[in-house]
């Protein structure tokens, strides 16, 4: 029989939280807490720091009131793969030498993750705590180090909501504007927020009823797949799968079934970046089968499912998902499906690319990532910054490690601005390759810029 943890329930009655409350606050249903107390189950490791905070307790000191050893939470970082294929490096120790953080991304209350360059010169990504790295770095002069560390308090209704406007528009027109600010400055300054949104949406629904507390399901549902896509972007993939499955959950709630297969679409593409290959096809298909035909939609599952073709080595495949997504999307649809209407030629020519290099065919690969990057509009800044870094990685193979050096180094500007783990990560696999030409000076010169934003081992 589970061990009562009376330590936690004395804690949390002590900062004035009744076991709904705190699951509000938290984001989570009562009888999740009640399971917690009981012994019959531990918090999410992304629950973690948002729990420590509303208890006004240390990492440590949560994890000890929660039993040593269930929790999933640990003293030293969380360890995550760079993007490359060789033996993984040693743990970094906990507390590292900060020589600069340029790839730092804030993930929520609590939380950063950060590149990290190991003694045996390669390139890791650790998910730390802010007040730990923030200690670290006091000694350094200047300004805020890491941009958007610093987290907003929670919102309320009467902070976010203007009295003119329902709920419910008010809550469309914010996400609007967070997926705006992304594009532009990457995932690191809209995460916390995002989270904070959701949790005053589950406030809402408890004060409405009918069409109302629907419509706020069907909004919950659109932000959960919005923070999957950001920590998807952050590196954290566990994190964008959990989102990813509630946002399925709360859409089918919510009786929006052309959301249920956007987020079913987007499943696959989670999965093909987890290299998850017979997942990514799967998830891609089961999109297909239950999106109207040859919608917008559709052609989002061929794109995903072609990469998954890729990593499963099946060319013919994957060019025949490309060719299809293709013809969708250059026809007008008249299904009234407006999910994915970012889709076009040039974003599928892009997928394509990454799947070409994946299968070897480099030369292909560059050209396509070269047209892909000159339809992008200006303002997906971020996007571009990915294309480049994976285009970096075929113009190795396929021009030399000079080209492939510098068009690397442009990448890296947009992702020390944006923190995007998925620039990084390309990146970083790059950058082990490069290792033979060190003393090339475009590729001297990009790992040097590389290392500068990187914390180091001690």
């Amino acid at each position: 029989m589970a061990a009562k943890r009376d330590g936690f329930v004395q804690r949390r009655r002590a900062m004035g939280f009744t076991q709904e409350g705190l699951a509000g606050a938290l984001g989570v249903d009562r009888s999740t807490v009640i399971r917690w107390e009981r012994g019959r189950g531990d918090p999410q490791p992304f629950h973690m720091p948002r729990l420590a905070a509303l208890l006004r307790i240390t990492a440590a000191g949560l994890s000890d009131l929660l039993a040593p050893g269930t929790t999933g939470l640990s003293a030293a970082p969380k360890q995550e793969p760079a993007g490359s294929d060789e033996p993984g490096p040693k743990q970094p120790k906990a507390v590292p030498d900060l020589t600069g953080v340029g790839s730092a991304m804030t993930l929520a209350d609590g939380e950063v993750r950060v590149g990290c360059r190991t003694s045996d010169g390669k390139i890791i990504f650790v998910t730390m705590p802010r007040r730990a790295i923030l200690r670290s770095a006091a000694g350094l002069a200047g300004g805020a180090l890491i941009p958007g560390a610093t987290a907003a308090p929670a919102p309320s209704s009467k902070s976010l909501l203007s009295p003119d406007l329902h709920p419910v528009e008010n809550l469309r027109q914010l996400r609007r504007s967070l997926v705006e600010c992304d594009n532009v400055l990457g995932p690191r300054q809209v995460v916390v927020g995002a989270q904070e949104h959701i949790r005053l949406i589950q406030q809402l629904r408890r004060e409405a009823s009918g069409r109302d507390r629907l419509d706020l399901m069907q909004v919950q549902a659109e932000y959960a797949e919005f923070c999957s896509w950001l920590f998807q972007d952050s590196g954290d993939h566990r994190a964008a799968q959990y989102w990813a499955d509630r946002a399925v959950d709360w859409s089918n709630a919510a009786g929006d079934h052309h959301l249920t297969v956007y987020i079913t679409a987007r499943k696959a593409q989670l999965a093909g970046d987890m290299r998850e290959s017979v997942d990514a096809v799967d998830l891609a298909e089961a999109a297909q089968r239950i999106a109207p035909p040859r919608s917008r939609l559709t052609a989002l599952g061929a794109v995903y499912g072609g990469h998954g073709h890729a990593l499963l080595g099946d060319e013919l495949a994957c060019r025949q998902a490309y060719d299809e997504a293709l013809e969708l999307v250059s026809v007008p649809t008249e299904s009234g499906v407006n999910r994915g209407h970012w889709l076009d030629a040039a974003y599928v020519e892009a997928q394509r690319a990454r799947s070409l290099a994946v299968l070897g065919r480099y030369e292909a690969a560059v050209i396509g990532f070269d047209q892909a990057i000159r339809a992008l509009p200006a303002s997906f800044r971020r996007d571009r910054g990915v294309y480049l870094a994976r285009s970096a990685g075929a113009q190795l193979h396929a021009l030399g490690p000079e080209r492939a050096a510098t068009t690397a180094s442009e990448a890296l500007s947009i992702a020390t601005t944006t923190g995007s783990a998925r620039i990084f990560a390309e990146l970083a696999s790059l950058d082990w390759k490069l290792k033979p030409w060190s003393t090339v000076s475009e590729v001297a010169e990009f790992r040097e810029t590389l290392d500068s934003v990187m914390l180091h081992e001690v």
